[in-house]
């Protein structure tokens, strides 16, 4: 073991000190090697009782803390004692030094030691009697502040059970911690306030994690004295910022106990009248560090205001005459919005985004309103002066990357949120006596516009003068207006689309104040998604202006302007385009195809253009533009408008996959566009179908790329209703079937190898997509073709790929196969076809279940419960008798304990598990026993 221990020694000094990579990894390697052994258990505790330097300390202690997460079951029960007196020692040791990354290691190991050791009945009490020693103080702080948190820690698996044990021995130990951090906090008080700030930090860390893990009960909270100095903290100017912010968390945490909108137990109304009452009387410190620009501080009071009033929020709607109800507590909040950092304000924003949607769907949503509209109105004004720019900006207003330009559309968000309450004409109104003042400056003129996008989809669209008044104002904007009040203008009057379509008296004007905007480089994104806003809510006054569209859009080919704005403007152009007679819409649809095949072309070619325009990408994504916006709803004759397009652009698109066939971006680009293009005919593309399919296939062939199995699925959705296709449709599922296997697999007889299906979840995904199309158009070809057992067997296995997307693939296959057997008459399946459905549920059935309930319990991904319930759902509806036994036996066969033999689960757990699915008349409710039986071995 000397040999060993003197390896890891100099392997973990290598590791986190040499600068030659290639022995760095060499290290790495052998020390993960190390950690799986045995051995890692004795000879990392050696270590940590050796006098190592910090790096190789830290190296054993991760290692200890790893091994008890991971591999707990290498251990025998008598030897836990040992392991906890082993780390005790360690700890102990440590709070003499400062190697605090160690002793964080140390902390959390033992923590996990007590999570899984049955056999310690008492170790609060027990560390505390250990360590309750002065210079030990920081010491046990610190280990007591991480040892609720582990509670949660999922890499434990401790289950419900285990879980709620320890939650209830934590609960009824917290008075032995209050009364030793009183005691510490006693001890500390006595010396000087500033030369003792970190230790009362650590104190109220550790009162505020056990808070946070609801430990600690009310009463407890209310008559302890942590409960008192919380607030002489919070009042004391001499309060570092550190300090602030940890008594901050600590309050925050109280405040939490009482959730958003609940009425609250008589018990504990004392407690949340005396947070009242104590957080209103900080208003005094909140203005002193306001008066002294302390922006940190004013965040901390803002955030505590805000959290009471969520905690008192059932009061302040159901009971606002009450002293909990008391609504002048919004004041609180209010005084924080005329703070002048817009940061101190953002801060109560979550509790104004609460309330507005609890009063919107209140029963008494008028009533509410009433009460609320004060400071709704208060609230507004504040939003209006934060977002004001500074008055030196000199260019357009900032973006979301931008932490202004963030908080600015989050604002925006509130008051589209919260606007109801006071009536938008009325807010609007209001803002537009903010625009009409003699003496406003752009500033305040952009602000108040810009509010007013926010809103301005919900203006009622009659008879509001106001709205003309502002609409006229922008419509005459001098040029030499700022760039931000432009900027902001385009973006009111394309918020203002409803409001034109019901006045088009005013559009011709409106397009050409927008055109202007396409003169500048930097206004041009904004001017065309203002541009594709109005097209796409005036579309039936703007037919005659289509060429005029289509003239910018071709000239914007010739300039350099952003792609994405030209984009804009082409799907504006596509969107008028869309109400033409359908014999007027193919000549503009294939001109402005032209344009963009042209420019693939060259690319093809290798002709050098500008910028983007130099890859395929560019012009494949204005493709798939084009036909994404398409909408045509009656073609005449056997001619779709959009077929002679399409028939033009394949060939290029040919030429492209075979150019790029190993690129993976190229081709998934190249196969969103044919996607579209497919979407957009429907099955008016038979000409060129033949070819397409066998292209499709012979690429996926090549290169194995999933989107060419998408691609597929398009097809049998269109055509997989015909029956002069459906064989070939078929044939094509058996070349994708094989070919997908030997890439997964590598043959078609092992279709159980779960360890390969998980390196191919994109392929897992595309290939039961295409599967569940052809259970939705041609189910009988399907099942009765060669291929259908390896599929059905694939996605059984694949329940346990632990892949969300791919998973809700499968399970989307699985509920509709199954639906066949109970539901005959949607499919027209006849009573032979049906015994073959049933014939395969019965052979796949009881291994259909296990895996569903294996995944359940095993997987991580947390969003697969709803598709997994649906399977089980559908075969409770094809054979309850088949389900109750088969799932009464895999729920039996379960693990009960865990590797130390402590029971994880009862017997009785699983039956009521067994009877909520059984006696469920959804999924809904199988999928909430699904999740508290995953929570059982959590």
């Amino acid at each position: 073991m000397d040999s060993i221990k003197q390896t890891v020694i100099n392997a973990s000094t290598t590791f986190y000190s040499t600068q030659d990579q290639e022995q760095r990894r060499s290290a790495e390697q052998w020390l993960n090697d190390f950690k799986k052994s045995v051995n890692a258990w004795y000879v990392s505790d050696q270590i940590l009782h050796s006098d190592e330097n910090e790096q190789v300390l830290f190296f054993a202690a991760q290692t200890i803390r790893n091994k008890i997460q991971n591999s707990f079951h290498e251990l025998s029960a008598d030897s836990h004692e040992s392991l906890k007196n082993s780390l005790i020692q360690h700890l102990e040791k440590l709070s003499t030094s400062k190697n605090t990354t160690v002793q964080t290691q140390i902390n959390i190991a033992l923590s996990d030691l007590i999570m899984l050791m049955n056999s310690w009945h008492n170790p609060l009490p027990d560390i505390i009697q250990k360590f309750n020693k002065p210079e030990h103080m920081n010491t046990l702080t610190d280990f007591l502040t991480i040892l609720p948190e582990e509670i949660s820690n999922k890499r434990l698996k401790l289950g419900q059970n285990r879980r709620d044990q320890l939650r209830s021995l934590f609960s009824s130990s917290s008075p032995f911690l209050i009364e030793y951090l009183e005691q510490a906090l006693t001890q500390i008080s006595l010396l000087p306030f500033e030369e003792n700030q970190s230790k009362i930090k650590s104190i109220y860390k550790c009162y505020s994690s056990w808070i946070d893990c609801k430990l600690i009960k009310t009463n407890l909270i209310i008559n302890s004295q942590l409960y008192v100095y919380l607030f002489r903290i919070l009042s004391e100017p001499k309060s570092d910022l550190d300090l602030h912010d940890v008594v901050t968390t600590c309050l925050i945490n109280i405040l939490l106990l009482f959730p958003f909108n609940a009425r609250i137990d008589d018990s504990e109304k004392a407690l949340l009248t005396s947070l009242k009452e104590n957080i209103c009387n900080l208003t005094i410190s909140y203005k002193q560090a306001e008066s002294e620009s302390d922006g940190e501080k004013c965040s901390d009071f803002c955030m505590i205001y805000t959290e009471l009033c969520n905690a008192l929020s059932f009061y302040l709607l159901n009971e606002p005459n009450t002293q909990l109800g008391d609504l002048n507590t919004l004041n609180l909040l209010l005084m924080c919005g005329t703070n002048e950092d817009y940061e101190v304000f953002q801060k109560s924003f979550v509790f104004w985004f609460n309330i507005s949607e609890e009063i919107y769907t209140n029963s008494k949503c008028d009533s509410l309103c009433e009460n609320f509209k004060s400071y709704v109105y208060s609230l507004i004004d504040c939003v209006y002066k934060h977002c004001q720019l500074n008055s030196e900006h000199q260019s357009v207003p900032p973006s979301r990357s931008d932490d202004f330009g963030d908080f600015r559309i989050k604002a925006a968000d509130l008051v589209a949120d919260i606007v109801f309450i006071i009536e938008s004409n009325k807010c609007f109104e209001k803002l537009c006596l903010l625009l009409q003042a003699p003496n406003a400056t752009w500033f305040e003129i952009e602000a108040a516009l810009f509010v007013m996008c926010s809103f301005a989809k919900s203006l009622s669209q009659e008879g509001d003068h106001s709205v003309t008044q502002v609409v006229q104002a922008i419509l005459n904007l001098p040029s030499q207006a700022h760039i931000s009040v432009k900027c902001t203008a385009f973006r009111l009057i394309g918020e203002l689309c409803d409001w034109l379509n019901k006045h088009p008296q005013y559009l011709e004007s409106a397009l050409n104040f927008v055109c202007t905007g396409f003169t500048d480089q930097n206004v041009v994104p904004i001017a065309a998604n203002t541009m594709l806003n109005i097209c796409s809510h005036c579309q039936s006054h703007l037919v005659n202006h289509l060429q005029t569209l289509l003239n910018i859009v071709v000239s914007t080919d010739t300039l350099d302007i952003p792609s994405d704005a030209s984009m804009e403007l082409l799907k504006a152009a596509i969107v008028i385009l869309n109400n033409l007679p359908p014999v007027e819409i193919t000549e503009p649809l294939v001109k402005l195809c032209t344009i963009q095949l042209e420019g693939l072309q060259k690319v093809l070619n290798g002709q050098a253009q500008q910028g983007s325009k130099g890859l395929p990408l560019y012009w494949m994504d204005r493709l798939t533009a084009i036909f994404r916006t398409i909408k045509i709803s009656s073609p005449i004759g056997n001619v779709h408008p959009c077929q002679p397009a399409i028939e033009q652009i394949w060939p290029v698109l040919s030429d492209c996959l075979k150019k790029y066939q190993i690129d993976s971006k190229v081709t998934e680009s190249c196969c969103r566009t044919l996607r579209f293009m497919l979407r957009s005919t429907e099955k008016y593309s038979q000409n060129i179908l033949g070819n397409f399919v066998t292209e499709i296939v012979n690429l996926y062939r090549l290169n194995h790329f999933s989107c060419f199995l998408y691609l597929g699925s398009i097809l049998v959705d269109i055509y997989g209703t015909e029956n002069n296709f459906k064989s070939g449709l078929v044939e094509m599922m058996q070349v994708f079937t094989k070919e997908a296997f030997d890439y997964i697999i590598e043959n078609c007889i092992n279709v159980e190898n779960l360890d390969e299906l998980r390196k191919h979840p994109d392929t897992i995904d595309d290939f039961f997509r295409l599967c569940l199309r052809f259970m939705q158009r041609c189910p009988l070809e399907f099942i009765q073709s060669s291929i259908f057992t390896p599929v059905i067997t694939l996605a059984v296995t694949s329940l346990n790929l632990d892949h969300r997307d791919a998973n809700l693939s499968v399970t989307k296959f699985l509920s509709e196969f199954i639906s066949l057997s109970h539901k005959p008459q949607i499919k027209g399946l006849n009573e032979a076809n049906l015994n073959l459905v049933n014939r395969f549920i019965g052979e796949i059935g009881f291994k259909m279940i296990e895996n569903s309930i294996h995944s359940t319990i095993n997987m991580t991904t947390r969003d697969t419960k709803d598709g997994i319930a649906d399977v089980l759902s559908e075969l409770i509806s094809a054979n309850r008798r088949l389900v109750e036994n088969d799932l009464l036996m895999v729920l039996k066969d379960l693990r009960k304990t865990n590797h130390q033999g402590s029971e994880i689960v009862t017997e009785q757990q699983l039956m009521d598990i067994h009877r909520k699915i059984m006696m469920s008349d959804g999924s809904t409710e199988i999928e909430n026993a699904l999740v508290q039986l995953e929570q059982l071995y959590l």
